[in-house]
């Protein structure tokens, strides 16, 4: 007897343990397993739609998120308080008191659906219901329990403020309308946080049934349900009669807005360097000023009544001082398809027409310290292949460079770019920034001077703010000087541009922003398929654009200078037109009409003759372009050793002319010559690479190391082969 009453007590026992082991596994270990097994699938919540904004935070656009959906993000500082009060008392009261599931719910709709024998109640909490929005699921049993799962994944992993978030910003609100963000600005035009309490009470019913509670198809039923809202707030006592009443008293009033579409191919730019980072952040700050932007486009709308159908118009403003775009306008008409207003056009590769002559006539100044009194043939020329004429096919003799620039003049601006080489200029250009396209198998040439070339406006726009910058000697030039590509040009070099462009003007006179005149150049490509003009001031760059985007020739013929009462009316956008105006201060020499003889006039007899600055015959020179280039002189990897200081000759051979010469990355020599001399007077480590007119190039690293020499020793270099265990020397000359 004793035995068998162990036995059943052992069988207790064990049964007791089994149980408590089971209900171990079924409350605490198996959600945490199918938890792991089943994580939570947020994507949703994290498809949210992009916003672009301006500089203080203004909308400018909002993108779809990749479901096609209008799910604006809700960040936890800005939950609607009305909002938030009127949904937790609607929809869930005891929200912040159970983990998910409200068994005390659960059991109130039980008893009252098994005593009315149908369904009248549910026990839905915020935590299921966002669940159900973050991965839908069947109405089932099934799907139920799914939810109920869902929940406590919820709660387990996520705050009691997340959970809110991710249900403001999913809830459906009509159509392809999610969130209350969405449903604020789209209904009322305004943040969640500004809605008004009647407002709040109809966007905490709408998810219920986004269709049976629309007020523009069922305005009663919107507004009914819209008091139920309003009328358990004030049983709960969280709204007093008064704000009931007067909440009740308003009718359900929507106007739909639309979502702005501003600035969208300046937003397209930014979206797209979004996606290339993979940054998954919901809003997108950019330096656009929304006002400014919005009176930009208005005004290029405007002026587009009296165009050709099939053309338009761009424009954007950039503050010299930060390099950032205030306003920018890639097409005027961004919806026409006639006028191909899809297309960025200062992104598209454009003929720049004249608009780079003042970057010659700099150059030529800067390079070869000529002065705008300097005088220049405006005369046909004829010794040449390339033999261009005048835009009004007559020539006005010798005039100055000011002269000639400030008349676009073609004839002198080869004249100066011959002087200067086209490779050069070229090289020089891309070292600022300004990439120039070519045709293919094409290189830089004379052609250059009148648009022969292509560029995006929107880099030749960064160039004319560097001309301004150093115009001007704006502070952030001397600070980003030693940080970026070789200076464009001399202070002074810069600075008598500028003037010379500030005497460009209309049959209205010259340009003024306030009291300050406005630098300006125009251009115009071959058959009127675009028009340029860009402008600057001391604050201020700005590029107008007009033509045809497809690229076929224009109807209407209208040179550039058509786009400056378009500048007038851009110019008064601009915020604070100074009232007075002092130019920059340099020596007065550079004004003076006094010149040096050899100053006096471009002298193009200087040009070297190709053959014979290279010292060879046009034989040899032939030969010798099938011959590899190579570096004759210094040798790779040698150590040169020097009693003093003295010119130490570099020497190529074979290659294709014109060679570009480097030391150090810096251009020192461009032509056809193949012997440099180069000044040495300390010691040094170098690189020299020469790149032909093939593209091909050799490399010739050297050291330079000064020694004491007996009096005996002649006064020459000794080459020394260079070892991985000689001393590290400065890039440069010491």
């Amino acid at each position: 007897m004793l035995s068998s009453n162990k036995n059943a007590m052992f069988r207790y026992r064990r049964t007791l343990m089994i149980t408590a082991l089971l209900l171990f596994l079924l409350i605490f270990a198996t959600p945490r397993l199918l938890d792991r097994c089943f994580p939570l699938d947020l994507q949703r919540y994290q498809q949210h739609s992009l916003l672009i904004t301006d500089r203080n935070g203004e909308w400018l656009r909002w993108y779809l998120s990749p479901d096609q959906t209008w799910r604006l993000p809700l960040q936890q500082n800005q939950l609607p308080n009305d909002y938030l009060m009127l949904l937790i008392n609607y929809e869930d009261r005891r929200f912040y008191q159970h983990s998910g599931i409200d068994y005390r719910a659960v059991m109130r709709a039980v008893g009252q659906n098994l005593t009315r024998g149908r369904i009248v109640s549910g026990a839905s909490t915020l935590s299921m219901q966002t669940a159900r929005l973050l991965m839908p699921h069947s109405r089932g049993w099934s799907g139920k329990f799914t939810e109920l799962f869902r929940a406590w994944q919820l709660e387990h992993h996520f705050s009691k403020a997340q959970i809110l978030q991710m249900y403001m910003q999913l809830a459906p609100m009509g159509g392809n309308l999610e969130g209350v963000s969405s449903a604020a600005y789209y209904y009322f035009n305004k943040p969640a946080d500004k809605l008004s309490l009647a407002e709040a009470a109809w966007l905490v019913s709408l998810p219920q049934s986004p269709y049976y509670y629309h007020p523009l198809r069922y305005p009663q039923r919107a507004k009914q349900a819209r008091d139920r809202v309003l009328q358990r707030a004030l049983e709960a006592k969280l709204i007093s009669p008064a704000q009931y009443q007067s909440a009740v008293s308003q009718a359900v009033e929507i106007q739909a807005t639309a979502f702005p579409l501003i600035a969208p191919h300046f937003s397209d730019q930014k979206r797209h360097q979004h996606r290339k980072q993979a940054d998954e952040q919901a809003v997108i700050k950019t330096s656009l000023h929304k006002p400014l932007q919005v009176e930009l486009e208005k005004l290029l709308q405007r002026s587009l009544y009296n165009r050709h159908p099939n053309s338009n118009l761009a424009a954007a403003i950039m503050d010299n001082h930060s390099g950032e775009y205030l306003a920018y306008v890639g097409s005027a008409d961004f919806f026409s398809q006639a006028r191909s207003g899809q297309v960025d056009m200062l992104q598209a590769v454009r003929s720049p027409g004249s608009a780079l002559k003042p970057f010659i006539t700099l150059f030529a100044f800067d390079w070869l310290n000529y002065q705008p009194a300097t005088l220049i043939q405006d005369t046909p020329i004829t010794a040449d292949s390339y033999q261009p004429t005048n835009y009004d096919g007559h020539y006005q003799g010798e005039i100055s460079l000011a002269t000639a620039l400030v008349r676009s003049r073609n004839v002198p601006a080869v004249r100066l770019l011959r002087m200067i080489n086209p490779f050069r200029f070229n090289h020089h250009l891309q070292q600022q920034g300004l990439t120039l396209y070519y045709p293919p198998n094409a290189q830089p040439n004379l052609a250059v001077a009148l648009g022969g070339v292509g560029i995006k406006g929107s880099q030749l726009l960064q160039l004319y703010r560097t001309l301004a910058n150093c115009a001007y000697q704006n502070s952030v030039e001397e600070k980003t000087a030693s940080n970026r590509s070789p200076r464009l040009a001399t202070a002074q070099s810069c600075w008598q541009v500028s003037e010379i462009l500030q005497q460009s003007q209309d049959q209205n006179g010259r340009i003024f922003w306030g009291k300050e005149p406005v630098a300006f150049k125009t251009g115009t490509a071959y058959g009127w398929r675009d028009q340029w003009l860009f402008a600057y001031t001391k604050q201020y760059s700005l590029v107008l654009w007009s033509g045809r985007a497809d690229g076929k020739f224009a109807e209407q013929r209208a040179s550039a200078e058509d786009l400056i009462p378009l500048l007038r009316n851009v110019l008064n956008l601009l915020p604070n037109p100074p009232r007075s105006y002092t130019p920059p201060s340099y020596p007065l020499t550079i004004r003076s009409g006094s010149l040096p003889t050899h100053l006096q006039r471009v002298n193009e007899q200087s040009i070297a003759n190709p053959q014979r600055a290279s010292g060879r015959s046009t034989q040899s020179a032939v030969s010798a372009a099938h011959l590899p280039l190579s570096i004759n002189t210094p040798l790779h990897n040698s150590q040169l050793e020097f009693p003093q200081a003295r010119d130490l000759s570099l020497q190529i051979s074979g290659g294709k002319p014109p060679y570009l010469w480097f030391l150090n990355d810096n251009l020192i020599e461009q032509g056809f010559q193949t012997r440099y001399l180069l000044p040495i007077n300390g010691n040094g480590s170098y690189r020299l690479v020469v790149v032909d007119s093939n593209g091909d190039s050799v490399q010739s690293d050297f050291r330079i190391r000064f020694v004491a020499a007996p009096q005996s020793t002649p006064n020459r270099a000794k080459i020394i082969p260079a070892t991985a265990t000689e001393p590290a020397t400065s890039a440069s000359a010491d």
